[in-house]
């Protein structure tokens, strides 16, 4: 089972040492077994009813006691007693068909000749750092466990501070849970507000921003040397993963439209940015600011140099990276994988053929041609955007001038980033059906099944009722049947 438990003061009449009094919540009915031991007598009791009495008369013995628990909610009271030094106790349960486990101390323990020893250290220091280490390896810290079914008040208080702060619940949650007021749609919606408003809520746009955006891959292959060695003097990554972050916050605080994010006239930057992305000498200072733009090519999250720069390899561009990264993260259609007898497209170190051309070869085998007709459309837009997103009009090496027109699979011409970002535009709701998808999964921690589509729908068409704004979105998210059910 799981639970809480509050530790309090008990009369000492009876000389107890430490009472626990709470909760536990059998996930199915069956017999249970407690188990105790004390140096100096325990008890555990179950809904009032004694279940397990040591009388400590023989040292930490063992003892254990069998209680048949309906599923849900019972009242727990373990009392230790202390009648002197030294004093131990442990304690534990297992479910019904359940086999009980224990963590090894000394398996625990580093034997590493630089590490003190443990008759060095006085013996409460070390009693609680096998007892923290044993916690800290425990799968119940490593792992949410939830039961299937809806959650309950405590469940639900995890996964929504899981959620939007990355940690676990705050005093208020739990207050909140322990009188059940989390099932009321209304107190969710507040404390969803009350905790956006808390600054704990930068997790959730650093962590989720990151996880739509694959900015995982920022990093794995940095542009470095020549023309990009400033990428690494400067320590210019931080600040573009900043840029993403403050610009997905800026829209979560201010209820902006989900559009915002494939355009705008705004965007974040200080000097180094200022200067060496974007070529402007206006901007001054170290510190990211909202700044207005001056190119109507820039605007949006899909064009910042922090994607950009994810989305190459260090080296060149490659509209096919980019054109899945945009099927798979902002229209959620993925391609299939190539085949896998087909060679991957060579990276041109020495930039002596344009990656079209290299392209246009690579599509001569029919085996490829449907999936490319697919996905070179959609990279092709991005293609005046150098490996760190700065603007380009030739490449370099062959000096060619970059051609970016291309033609969907529907028949749509896109001459450039402009055209391509109005064709987002009129597919709107195909990218709030993604976002949404992609934030439920970030939520939930499972992936969405096709038996899913009906809920996923519903949150889409109260969304849109919404005028499609991010922060609604999230207060819709936590109050569907999705999240509040495992």
């Amino acid at each position: 089972p799981k639970g809480y438990l509050d530790i309090k003061a008990a009369k000492r009449n009876e000389y107890y040492g430490i009472v626990f009094e709470g909760k536990i919540d059998a996930p199915k009915a069956g017999e249970y077994t407690f188990e105790m031991a004390s140096d100096d007598g325990a008890r555990i009791l179950i809904d009032g009813k004694k279940v397990v009495e040591h009388d400590g008369l023989h040292g930490q013995e063992l003892r254990k006691g069998k209680v048949e628990l309906r599923e849900g909610q019972h009242t727990i009271r373990v009392e230790y007693l202390a009648y002197g030094a030294p004093n131990g106790f442990r304690a534990g349960w297992t479910e019904p068909g359940s086999n009980h486990a224990k963590l090894s101390v000394e398996s625990l323990r580093q034997k590493n000749k630089q590490k003190p020893k443990k008759e060095s250290l006085p013996p409460l220091i070390g009693a609680m750092q096998d007892g923290y280490a044993a916690i800290l390896c425990s799968p119940q810290f490593l792992y949410l466990k939830e039961k299937q079914g809806p959650l309950d008040d405590f469940a639900i208080a995890s996964r929504l501070s899981y959620f939007l702060w990355s940690s676990m619940p705050d005093a208020k949650l739990l207050e909140l849970a322990k009188a059940g007021k989390l099932q009321n749609p209304a107190e969710l919606e507040r404390q969803v507000e009350r905790m956006l408003q808390d600054s704990k809520a930068a997790a959730f746009t650093r962590h989720f921003s990151s996880a739509w955006l694959r900015l995982d891959k920022l990093g794995k292959m940095p542009p470095s040397g020549g023309d990009f060695q400033f990428y690494k003097n400067l320590k210019v990554e931080p600040m573009l993963l900043k840029q993403v972050t403050s610009y997905f916050e800026e829209i979560l605080n201010t209820n902006g439209r989900i559009s915002e994010f494939i355009d705008s006239d705004y965007t974040y930057m200080n000097q180094v940015l200022g200067k060496w992305i974007y070529r402007r000498e206006d901007i001054r200072g170290a510190r990211l600011r909202k700044v207005k733009l001056d190119d109507p090519r820039r605007g949006g999250i899909f064009t910042q140099p922090g994607i950009m720069t994810a989305t190459a390899n260090g080296v060149d561009t490659s509209p096919v990276i980019r054109g899945t990264w945009v099927l798979e993260n902002i229209l959620g259609t993925p391609p299939s994988p190539p085949p896998p007898d087909i060679e991957p497209l060579p990276t041109d170190t020495r930039g002596a053929v344009t990656i079209r051309e290299r392209l246009d070869l690579h599509r001569k085998n029919e085996s490829c041609s449907s999936c490319h007709a697919k996905i070179d459309p959609m990279g092709f837009a991005f293609e005046n955007f150098d490996v760190v997103g700065r603007w380009r009009d030739r490449y370099r090496g062959v000096n060619k001038p970059i051609d970016t027109k291309s033609t969907t699979t529907t028949g749509r011409e896109i001459a450039n980033i402009i055209e391509f970002k109005n064709m987002l535009k009129e597919r709107e709701s195909q990218i709030v059906q993604c976002l949404t998808e992609k934030m439920l999964t970030y939520g939930t921690g499972r992936r969405l099944e096709a038996i899913d589509r009906g809920k996923i729908n519903r949150i889409i068409k109260e969304l849109g009722k919404k005028e499609n704004r991010l922060r609604d979105l999230v207060h819709l998210v936590v109050k569907s049947d999705l999240f509040l059910n495992k």
